[in-house]
């Protein structure tokens, strides 16, 4: 059902609740053509999103010259925080929920024609202000800091909630006939890694890697995974029903045209980590990863079987090996540091919000004075 059609900057902008799969699939498809999209734009990506969640849209659409260039996918939610601020919010393909959305979309925005980003984008939220009142915050997670900034400057009432650190291995500036990745690292951490291979091997064995070569192996590799992500972490997502149903359903869908590897890294019989990732043209995106980690602090599994993977990545001649969001002292070892994402809000002029926004400067501002004083 159309909601809502306008025509804002040269673009005609619709809102509809409710969708029509093969459609939207068509359209999506049509504007992923041709462009290396981070693997959360992908359709693979947002099909498995819709097949898992089967999430009541909120489509949101920009038409130039009679083709559509931009969709953006809203669900509605309800949050109360500090107990009496009740907001409405409609956020980009997320659900609003804690569990639903453990799966942590990053690189997030709406997709769009590359050369329409700017103003397409603008003109669907500009549209979404002026023709829906079932929303106080419009809420866009872990969407680029330069992104945010063109949003910012073209729309009202908007401030980051959350800003995530982001790293990556540009394996394209990796120069020489043989590139080697440990190279291009600091001398500690080569040494740790060195260490580390000679260790296993005296411990152990030789050290393998295999790749899932379908989804039998593929789904194997990913529970295999989850026991020991389990172990390290105790808000991990192996304990949530939800976070394995959409990956066991991203991985059957996708590991057949290459779009998923799932690599486990050996020591003789002995699993050093077991590494998933998401892959588009010649981009690497590291997602998860399940650790064996032993009593012996010599051992870094996680760096050997990076520093291994990323090796493998590069012969092949892919561009990036990207770490994604969320710092790790890890991945300051082995990438660089890159653009932020950070989580944007933005808020209808509602005294809650006021009231909000004032107590949180001050608080800022209070830490910021006792900071300086020493406090």
């Amino acid at each position: 059902m159309v909601t809502g059609k306008r025509l804002i900057d040269g673009f005609e902008v619709e809102i509809s609740r409710g969708y029509n799969l093969e459609e939207l699939k068509q359209q999506w498809q049509l504007i992923q053509q041709g462009q290396c999209l981070p693997f959360f734009l992908t359709w693979s990506w947002i099909s498995c999103w819709l097949e898992t969640y089967n999430p009541d849209l909120v489509v949101v659409s920009a038409t130039y010259e009679d083709r559509v260039v931009a969709i953006g996918l809203f669900t509605c939610s309800t949050q109360v925080r500090h107990g009496f601020i009740r907001s409405r919010q409609y956020r980009l393909h997320q659900m609003g929920d804690t569990l639903l959305d453990q799966i942590w979309m990053e690189y997030n925005d709406f997709i769009c024609v590359d050369k329409y980003r700017v103003p397409a984008v603008n003109a669907c939220i500009q549209a979404l202000q002026q023709t829906e009142d079932r929303w106080d915050e419009i809420i866009l997670s872990m969407i680029s800091t330069s992104r945010a900034e063109q949003i910012q400057k073209v729309i009202g009432g908007s401030h980051i909630l959350l800003t995530n650190p982001c790293y990556s291995k540009d394996l394209e500036a990796i120069e020489g006939e043989n590139p080697q990745y440990l190279a291009t690292l600091n001398s500690n951490t080569r040494y740790q890694i060195s260490r580390s291979i000679r260790l296993y091997e005296e411990l152990h064995g030789e050290i393998n890697y295999q790749l899932a070569q379908n989804v039998e192996e593929a789904l194997a590799l990913f529970h295999e995974a989850g026991k020991y992500h389990v172990l390290r972490w105790s808000d991990s997502g192996f304990n949530n029903k939800d976070f394995i149903l959409f990956h066991e359903n991203l991985i059957k869908n996708s590991i057949d045209n290459n779009a998923i590897n799932l690599m486990k890294i050996t020591s003789g019989d002995t699993t050093i980590a077991i590494l998933y990732f998401h892959l588009v043209g010649r981009d690497v995106y590291f997602y998860l990863q399940g650790i064996n980690y032993e009593s012996n602090a010599k051992l870094k599994p996680g760096l050997v079987a990076h520093a291994l993977a990323t090796q493998y990545y590069l012969d092949k001649g892919m561009r990036k090996y990207d770490y994604m969001g969320g710092y790790s002292q890890y991945k300051c070892q082995l990438s660089n540091p890159v653009e932020d994402l950070v989580t944007l809000c933005i808020q209808k002029p509602l005294l809650k919000f006021g009231i909000e926004n004032t107590s949180r400067k001050f608080k800022q501002w209070l830490a910021k004075v006792t900071g300086k004083a020493g406090v």
